[in-house]
């Protein structure tokens, strides 16, 4: 287990994040209303100035793009999915439970480091980082 493998659950975490976040939008854009108004005249003469009140609903370019978000998140959810069970794998091979309990709260559970302060009842969220740090040079 290094770091940098660590670090590539961790960004694969935060990754699908983003990427629900952009089909959140998508989704919420496709629902949205907009209107405007454009001026336009009569048919006829006189032609007169009159403002006309158009709506319409926003469209994607790419048509399928909502289902290729969701095939993304499907594909780095079966990505993390894999990390995460490496990891599991890799922690049976650890010895000290304070280390694997930070390991896991921090890339499985995804908290951060003042989260893992108070769970574990250290005095400050360097505590965590500073055993992590020692453990992992170690290795």
């Amino acid at each position: 287990m290094t770091k940098e493998f660590l670090d590539n659950v961790e960004n694969t975490s935060k990754e699908l994040e983003r990427i629900k976040n952009r089909l959140e939008k998508l989704e919420q854009k496709e629902n949205t209303v907009y209107t405007d108004q454009v001026q336009g005249s009569s048919r006829s003469y006189p032609y007169v100035k009159h403002n006309v009140k158009i709506e319409g609903i926003w469209m994607p370019k790419d048509k399928n793009l909502k289902h290729k978000y969701k095939k993304m998140i499907k594909n780095k959810k079966h990505k993390l999915d894999k990390l995460k069970l490496q990891v599991e794998y890799e922690l049976n091979y650890v010895k000290d439970s304070v280390i694997r309990d930070i390991i896991r709260y921090k890339y499985i559970d995804n908290k951060t480091w003042l989260q893992i302060m108070f769970l574990m009842n250290f005095k400050s969220e360097s505590t965590a980082k500073m055993k992590l740090k020692r453990f992992l040079e170690k290795v």
